[in-house]
């Protein structure tokens, strides 16, 4: 109650989430197929008890694929931002504290990466690397980092010239010091928020390189089971498109909503 009291989006993306959490963890329960196993039935089967969403073509059961699909967007989503997040503070905070031509080179560099079409950048470096689960967490970390990285930075440059962190400087604390136990504490607010919305962009990024046939070809995805369903919606295959477009959009949704309730949480003055 209190929860809700202070940011209602947290509190029904934190339900949201856990739900969709739950289903994802609890997949080889839920369901006994394998979402890869094809010939389940002669093809395009509509839901019923047997497949509750129905199967594909090949007689894969929509079910269970999207289930387990939920395992590779969370996995990718979680683990690629994380490293986003390291990469964008080991830029934006000794870019921040020290200033001065290290500020230059580090900001001409995020300038750079901001720059360029970074989905198009992403889909070249898959396809030269190879479209295995790591190396597409690697490239969504790689090419994610700038925005984070510049508010990380932006908030470097404001706590650095507080009082607290003045008196830490004369009581002679390290420049290491200072930035790891006066400052980035203080950072990490606005890089949480930050990161919930990145957690959404892994999600959608990693369906749409599955969707054109650069996810890895041994894991379950939302978005190559709906560059399956292009060819199965023209012949009344509605179910193969709809169930886990249902999923992707609740799991944005809610992680978004986790974005604004974070937001609510650590900026009371924003909450309307």
């Amino acid at each position: 109650m209190f929860l809700f009291r202070r940011s209602r989006s947290l509190t029904i993306s934190l339900i949201l989430l856990s739900s969709i959490i739950f289903l994802g963890l609890t997949a080889g329960i839920l369901t006994d197929k394998d979402p890869l196993k094809t010939g389940y039935s002669q093809g395009l089967t509509p839901p019923s008890p047997q497949f509750p969403m129905g199967t594909d073509q090949l007689g894969r059961d929509v079910f269970s694929w999207t289930l387990y699909g939920i395992r590779t967007a969370l996995f990718v989503s979680l683990v690629s931002t994380s490293l986003t997040v390291l990469i964008s503070i080991t830029v934006g905070l000794p870019a921040g504290y020290f200033g001065g031509k290290l500020d230059q080179l580090l900001m001409r560099v995020t300038d750079f990466f901001l720059s360029i079409p970074r989905f198009i950048l992403i889909i070249f470096a898959v396809i030269i690397f190879g479209p295995t689960l790591t190396n597409i967490i690697l490239i969504l970390s790689v090419f994610s980092w700038p925005t984070i990285a510049r508010i990380v930075r932006a908030e470097v440059l404001s706590i650095k010239e507080r009082e607290y962190v003045q008196a830490a400087k004369v009581l002679g604390a390290g420049n290491f010091d200072i930035m790891f136990n006066e400052i980035l504490p203080n950072v990490m607010p606005p890089v949480l928020v930050a990161s919930a919305l990145q957690m959404s962009d892994a999600i959608l990024a990693e369906a749409g390189l599955s969707f054109l046939g650069l996810g890895d070809p041994n894991m379950a995805s939302w978005g190559r089971i709906l560059a399956i369903a292009r060819q199965a919606i023209y012949v009344g295959g509605w179910w193969t498109l709809a169930f886990p477009s249902i999923f992707i959009t609740i799991t944005v949704l809610s992680v978004n909503l986790l974005a604004d309730g974070l937001n609510d949480i650590f900026n009371p003055k924003s909450i309307r």
